[in-house]
């Protein structure tokens, strides 16, 4: 890694830190999608622990991400998820218990990259397809992964975002600032704007690949509070093994400040690939 692009680096991140405050929630896709490929998937299935409800082990987020190469500069990528919920909540009196489940926001978008560049931009839209009536799997789907705009409700969010990210000697580097709009489907709620950012450092070799990630979303629009009482943080631990084209991993999201009462931890599996 030049000394240059270092200096770039440490720039850009400490601008993201003091404009969002170190605020996740809007992430189109997975940080952990492989990159190496002109062509790759990556199946994950989170289950994070909701200290309001008692769960049954099940009880999960699970989503699939591609990425497919239109052209050496030009890439589709999208995502599917889908939450599944099961348990009982503990405000209730009586607690009939509850099995619910509802697809996510559906999520389509591009990344366009220059040539032999380690900048490049994402745009993505999600589809307003999680079931508003099942509440409890859209709240398993919401806090299994803070990062990610999946389960919002009544709302189009639109992404846009600038990525630098730097490969050397297998290690990874990768700054992505942007910015998410919600866009209301009923005419009772306000458009929302979200600042946002991730920064991302990890090993990549022919048998591992090991990596950590601080992200974090800010609400822009609102007057409640300052910036710190309106955001949101969380960190993210990802390990997969394997020489073969798949590759199976382990997750690990730890929700910041007050995200932390509601879900402490949030631990995952995966199964990538690169085709």
């Amino acid at each position: 890694m030049s000394r240059s692009f270092r200096f770039r680096l440490g720039c850009v991140a400490l601008f993201a830190f003091a404009v969002t405050l170190a605020s996740g929630h809007a992430h189109g896709q997975s940080l952990w999608l492989p990159r190496d490929r002109d062509r790759s998937l990556l199946v994950e299935a989170l289950h994070p622990r909701l200290e309001t409800i008692d769960e049954d082990f099940f009880t999960a987020a699970f989503f699939l991400d591609a990425r497919w190469s239109l052209s050496p500069k030009v890439f589709l990528v999208g995502e599917l998820p889908y939450a599944r919920f099961r348990g009982d909540f503990y405000y209730y009196t009586i607690s009939p218990g509850r099995s619910e489940s509802t697809s996510g926001n559906l999520y389509l978008g591009i990344e366009v990259r220059g040539s032999e560049s380690p900048i490049f931009g994402e745009f993505g839209v999600r589809l307003p397809t999680t079931e508003e009536r099942e509440y409890g799997a859209s709240l398993v789907g919401r806090r299994a992964d803070l990062a990610r705009a999946a389960f919002v409700e009544n709302a189009v969010p639109i992404t846009v975002a600038f990525n630098l990210r730097e490969v050397s000697a297998g290690i990874v580097s990768r700054l992505r600032l942007g910015t998410t709009i919600l866009i209301p489907t009923e005419g009772r709620l306000d458009t929302e704007l979200l600042g946002l950012y991730s920064l991302q450092m990890g090993y990549e070799g022919r048998a591992a690949r090991l990596g950590v990630a601080l992200s974090g979303r800010v609400l822009v629009t609102s007057e409640y509070g300052n910036l710190g009482e309106r955001s949101t943080n969380q960190m993210e631990l990802h390990a997969d093994f394997g020489p073969w084209r798949f590759r199976p991993g382990v997750e690990l999201k730890l929700p910041l400040d007050s995200a932390a009462s509601p879900v402490p931890v949030v631990l995952g599996v995966s199964l990538s690939a690169g085709l």
